[in-house]
């Protein structure tokens, strides 16, 4: 199955079948297949990926790395709570998390164990910056990241910096 989102660069199930061996002879035969997979509780995502994106980030070998905090709405029903980082101009994900929720804002509680698991992510050393707009803007946020990342102001020339423990 992951060979079949690769390969047809979809996220539909009904266009992995193609490239997955099975005895099943009716496509939907592959789409429940699928569905029972992507829904497994067994299957914790965060678990198997964290350790695949801490490796990356070691051996990118960067000394400093912006953290970029952003929410979307789906479906005006859920709220996708992403913590990325900016690497050759893309935003890779490094935690995420989708809750029903019926605005893009969210309080800190809601996401501060996210920036807990982000932070034991990133390799020992590395300078990190923290973007996020304003709907993070809020005084727990600013206690937090005190001491743990570099806060950058609005002029770049003026930037305090503060370390991030690795863990």
């Amino acid at each position: 199955m992951v060979i079949g989102v690769i390969c047809s660069e979809c996220i539909s199930l009904t266009k992995w079948g193609i490239y997955v061996s099975s005895r099943a002879k009716v496509a939907q035969s592959h789409q429940r297949r699928f569905s029972r997979w992507l829904h497994n509780s067994r299957i914790n995502v965060q678990r198997l990926y964290s350790p695949l994106i801490a490796a990356a980030l070691v051996n990118w070998g960067v000394s400093e790395i912006s953290l970029i905090e952003d929410t979307t709405m789906l479906w005006d029903e859920y709220c996708l709570i992403r913590l990325s980082i900016q690497y050759r101009g893309r935003a890779i994900p490094l935690v995420w998390r989708v809750l029903r929720h019926g605005s893009s804002s969210v309080c800190f509680e809601v996401y501060q164990g996210m920036l807990k698991r982000a932070a034991r992510l990133i390799p020992e050393g590395v300078s990190v910056r923290f973007l996020a707009d304003r709907g993070f803007a809020n005084t727990q946020l600013m206690r937090y990241l005190q001491g743990r990342v570099t806060v950058a102001f609005s002029d770049s020339s003026q930037k305090q910096c503060l370390d991030l423990p690795s863990s």
